[in-house]
């Protein structure tokens, strides 16, 4: 076999490997007798930074800089974005709605949230393996999972969404047993439109109720698919 040939097979199959080292996750099946075992174990629910509003603007455009200004969701000189937080109130909710359908029963909060993660980062667990609990339920809010868009012809409504990746890692092999994506909001759900003029006064508090809504609904959609989550 041609030396360049065999020199290309190794440097694949090293990748391969590299990748699956890397990359992989251990999966195991949520059964009956594994919930009835996250009910009764004691479960640490963890957070992790989720990114700040992204707001879709049009460049140059009028309303550009009344979206900064009233909400300050846009990068304008050097203002901090304002930040609405969505993952510690996710954490939160999810946590009082589990325990209140009786899903799980020993609960720690961790406080202080994890830094914001692309997926591949997530897929290392390392950080987790000094916790002190049964389970770590995990509460992520993806790269442009929290978002104002708008149509194409109607640049000044915008439409607010919240995405929520929601996962169960056993702690004792480290298997991912329970893995979930909602969604809320979006161009179909007028309760989350709004028009670029209401930034103009209380712009904060308008998004921030609408994501109290969105936080609320999120969370019950993921109680209701862990629920009839069956393997």
């Amino acid at each position: 076999m041609n030396t360049s040939v065999i020199y290309r097979f190794f440097v694949v199959l090293l990748t391969v490997f590299c990748t699956l080292h890397t990359y992989g996750q251990k999966k195991a099946k949520l059964t009956a007798e594994e919930k009835e075992k996250i009910k009764n174990s004691k479960v640490l629910v963890v957070r992790y930074e989720a990114p700040p509003l992204s707001f879709m603007t049009p460049k140059d455009a009028a309303g550009a800089g009344l979206i900064a200004s009233a909400t300050k969701s846009d990068v304008v000189e050097n203002r901090e974005r304002f930040r609405y937080y969505p993952s510690a109130r996710l954490q939160k909710k999810v946590d009082s709605l589990f325990r209140a359908e009786d899903l799980i029963t020993e609960v720690e909060i961790k406080d202080d949230a994890y830094e914001f993660m692309m997926p591949a980062k997530l897929k290392d667990l390392d950080r987790h393996k000094d916790v002190d609990a049964d389970y770590i339920m995990e509460i992520i809010v993806p790269l442009m999972g929290w978002r104002a868009t708008y149509g194409v012809t109607k640049w000044r409504t915008y439409h607010l969404n919240l995405g929520v990746e929601v996962r169960i890692i056993r702690k004792s092999d480290m298997a991912m047993v329970w893995k979930n994506n909602v969604g809320y909001g979006g161009y179909n759900d007028k309760n989350m439109r709004f028009h670029i003029t209401e930034l103009e006064e209380g712009g904060k508090e308008l998004i921030d109720s609408k994501l109290n809504v969105m936080v609320l609904e999120s969370s019950r959609k993921l109680v209701e698919d862990y629920v009839k989550a069956k393997k």
